[in-house]
């Protein structure tokens, strides 16, 4: 039986894929970098600011690159919006008494904002983002931790996310797995690499998502 739903937030809960993009792009141009958007995701998607900034030969950049960032995230993340059917699924699961949590590698303060700004911040009975675990995805670190906060096993949970190493968390920690993969994210991921995470359904919307877990 499942006890908890455990969220990635960027490219799950939010279609926020493309305004990550365009931070990624304003940045990069201002050091003179063009990249395609299929380049941004491959060499930024995932990765920390001082390991972008590591692959790109400019270390003694990050710093300066992360407040660009920042400022784009601040300017852009405004237009931000949930998938269709999110606010179903999580009134469903507290109906139901299904606890919530959010696994992201995004930064905290980052997190916290985009709920409040959604208005779905009181739905979750945990959050964590890239600084609250020493080992981020595919590390299990965050699925168990959240899993000890809620007081359920690892197995009672379920990980719903877009990406490879959202499944690799959930799998490694024992719980069972949803791939997120709307027909936009073609353009960010290939359905096939994805796949070889093994999990458990792969959907590509949440009326899927509710007939899996309800």
């Amino acid at each position: 039986m499942i006890k908890a739903i455990l969220f990635d937030f960027d490219g799950t809960l939010a279609d926020t894929l493309p305004l990550y993009i365009k931070a990624y792009d304003g940045t990069l141009k201002s050091f003179g970098i063009n990249f395609s958007d299929k380049k941004i995701v491959d060499e930024c998607f995932g990765k920390t600011q001082d390991h972008i900034c590591k692959n790109l030969n400019m270390p003694q950049k990050t710093d300066e690159f992360t407040d660009l960032y920042i400022a784009g995230i601040n300017k852009y993340f405004d237009e931000a919006q949930l998938f269709n059917g999110v606010i179903d699924v999580l009134k469903l699961a507290q109906k139901k008494q299904i606890k919530l949590g959010i696994v992201s590698f995004a930064y905290r303060w980052y997190v916290d904002k985009m709920l409040k700004q959604l208005k779905i911040n009181e739905y979750f009975d945990s959050v964590i983002g890239f600084e609250d675990v020493v080992n981020p995805k595919p590390d299990p670190e965050a699925v168990v931790t959240t899993c000890k906060r809620l007081n359920i096993s690892t197995p009672e949970s379920i990980v719903v996310g877009d990406s490879k190493s959202d499944v690799l968390m959930g799998s490694s920690a024992g719980a069972k797995t949803i791939l997120f993969h709307p027909q936009d994210h073609s353009l960010f991921y290939d359905l096939k690499k994805l796949q070889t995470s093994n999990p458990n359904h792969t959907v590509q919307n949440f009326e899927e998502i509710k007939k899996i877990i309800f």
